[in-house]
């Protein structure tokens, strides 16, 4: 039985050496002659990536060596060639959660760094073994083993810092001077987050309200002149050495090894897409006061900006121009609150009101990104979240024509709510939408897998009848769950721009986010054999098959008949990989048998021995 299992494991079809090229040719022009000529975005938070067991910390990095063969894995079979990330802040611990919704806008979360990258004259691996050793987890996120005060991480983290000031050797040297330059160029927000860190470990509490006075409003103009302030950080960085310095540090590092990871993304040709948070912290409040409406918050309860205020208008270019600086693409989250910001007022649970800001945000938005990126600025490569509340803001109007502010702007948009007016590139053609500048998925991190979809059974109707009729596959077809999940995945190849989330790709079990007192939200994992999960999915039907979806873009559209050529190769990759590779379970089996008889002969001549032969038993290794 177990010879079994271990054949059937390993019976799974991927492309052969001699197939490669061909198949990659193959998807490169097939999706250009269905419509996807732009982006292939895979949406994959980073602490979600595969890693090899001799090294798993349980929270995925993506310059671990696993995590950049699955993105080499995901452009040879998939086409991608855009990695989404989610925000990378410090995340909060919100509930039973760890979102990087929690996070902050401006400084980036430990989970960024690399361990196995820190200079070892730097740390004994103590730590880091001892992690590595407990973690019996591969499918679920440990943000434990890297996030918490006490955890493993920071514990490597304080003795490679701790080891830098005492040391005196190469590598300190250019630690430090490249941390000198990293401290001049980001100063307007590391050093009062720094501060912060003191004074929060000092008071023992994050809540300002209750520190003393002059700490408590120590960046408030109003209060505090720019002599007291710097009197004061003089003296809290005379008096704890430690944090400040040990918080920098982290952000030096966080800072350089997502530049790192940026680059092996660029070389594999792959660009890299940060999500630019709509909320702040309550640091940032306390080191940008002037730049928030007191008293009152956004719609998730986190502080509004002023964006009536210069001060306001001055912070959020601070945090565009820091994320342009990160990322090759930025999607904007909640970009609609910066059209129609939702305010509530003391204290109120309901939303009192909203401020319409047409593109005036937008523009500025645009303006930083432009600055950062120069001659290389694509306004196409700001991506915005316009999905909201119908009573919060419509992107488009009674008559379902969009807003003009909207025509020329990257919008991201799901097909959950697929129908013959909406959610389909036939319907945004049909409205008039220029395909340069809309992104279409099935799903995204905040959506229902497909799965969960298929079972909502009215909406499933809707989709199936617009999917039946826009991919001319019959109606019945699509009661098939399979049918319906590969018909969902068919339907977006067609546009420029396209998405698809990690755990729909490779047909993950769980769901990515369910609810707030879900202590697995966030936590899905992709574990390190994925691709025998993968091709074992597509076995089965199940999964994405971008050949299958090429398939069924290449017949809606009658290219079956005009590229009959390349047609015949999409179905041929298309089976490839659905079927089991027979060859090599022939092949497998062949050596199981051969295996069997060696035992039997070897049995044989022990048992012969033992009934009376003297001479040693000759094992005879059958030809």
């Amino acid at each position: 039985m177990r010879i079994q299992n271990t054949c059937i494991i390993h019976f799974k079809r991927r492309l052969k050496p001699t197939e490669e090229s061909e198949y990659s040719s193959v998807l490169n022009r097939g999706k250009f002659l269905a419509g996807n000529t732009g982006k292939s975005i895979l949406i994959v938070p980073s602490p979600s990536l595969p890693q090899d067991k001799t090294c798993n910390t349980g929270v995925g990095n993506i310059l671990d060596k696993t995590a950049l063969e699955f993105f080499d894995f995901a452009k040879k079979y998939w086409g991608i060639n855009c990695i989404q990330d989610l925000p990378n802040g410090n995340f909060a611990h919100y509930g039973k959660q760890w979102s990087p919704y929690s996070g902050s806008s401006f400084d980036l979360g430990v989970q960024i760094i690399n361990l196995h990258m820190i200079p070892t004259e730097l740390l004994n691996n103590k730590y880091l073994n001892r992690l590595i050793y407990n973690n019996v987890t591969f499918d679920k996120i440990i943000f434990e083993n890297i996030i918490t005060p006490d955890s493993d991480a920071e514990n490597i983290l304080k003795e490679a810092y701790t080891n830098l000031i005492k040391a005196d050797t190469d590598t300190k040297r250019n630690i430090l001077s490249e941390m000198k330059v990293f401290e001049t160029k980001n100063k307007l927000w590391l050093e009062p987050k720094a501060i912060f860190k003191v004074l929060e470990k000092e008071y023992n509490t994050s809540n300002i309200d209750c520190w003393g006075f002059i700490d408590k409003n120590l960046y408030n103009p109003d209060i505090i002149t720019p002599e007291q302030r710097q009197a004061r950080i003089l003296e809290i960085n005379k008096v704890n050495t430690f944090e400040a310095g040990y918080y920098k540090f982290k952000q030096y590092l966080a800072d350089k090894h997502l530049k790192l990871a940026k680059e092996e993304l660029n070389k594999r040709g792959l660009m890299l897409c940060g999500d630019v948070l709509s909320c702040h912290t309550g640091d940032e409040v306390w080191m940008r006061p002037k730049a928030f409406i007191p008293n009152t918050k956004m719609y998730w309860d986190f502080p509004a900006l002023n964006l009536d205020s210069k001060e306001g208008q001055d912070f959020l270019r601070e945090k565009i121009k820091l994320y342009a600086k990160r990322y090759d693409n930025i999607r904007i989250d909640a970009a609609w609150t910066y059209v129609n910001q939702p305010l509530k007022l003391n204290g109120s649970r309901k939303v009192n009101l909203h401020k319409y800001y047409n593109d005036k945000i937008l523009k500025i938005i645009e303006e930083e990104v432009r600055q950062v990126k120069g001659k290389n600025y694509r306004p196409e490569n700001i991506m915005y979240e316009f999905i909201a509340r119908l009573e919060d803001f419509r992107a488009c109007d009674s008559d379902m024509k969009l807003l003009p502010m909207l025509e020329k702007r990257t919008k991201i948009y799901c097909s959950n709510e697929l129908s013959p007016y909406w959610g389909t590139t036939e319907a945004f053609k049909n409205m008039g939408w220029d395909k340069n500048f809309y992104v279409l998925g099935a799903t995204n991190h905040d959506q229902m897998p497909l799965k969960f979809q298929f079972s909502a059974i009215n909406s499933r109707k809707q989709q199936a009848e617009t999917l039946s009729k826009i991919l001319k596959i019959p109606l019945e077809k699509l009661d098939n769950l399979n049918d319906f999940i590969k018909a969902k995945f068919a339907e977006p190849m067609r546009a420029k721009n396209n998405m698809i989330f990690f755990s729909d790709a490779l047909n993950l079990e769980g769901r990515y986010k369910d609810n707030p007192n879900s202590q697995n939200d966030y936590r899905l994992k992709i574990p390190d054999d994925y691709q025998n999960k993968y091709f074992k999915s597509l076995t089965r039907g199940e999964g994405y098959n971008p050949m299958d979806a090429l398939e069924k873009s290449f017949r809606a559209n009658g290219l079956d008949k005009k590229e009959p050529e390349l047609y015949k190769k999409i179905v041929k990759y298309r089976k490839i990989l659905e079927k089991p590779d027979n060859s090599r379970m022939k092949s497998k089996l062949t050596k199981v048998f051969l295996g069997i008889l060696t035992v039997c002969f070897a049995a044989r001549e022990v048992i012969r021995y033992h009934s009376g032969r003297k001479e040693k038993p000759d094992i005879v290794q059958p030809e």
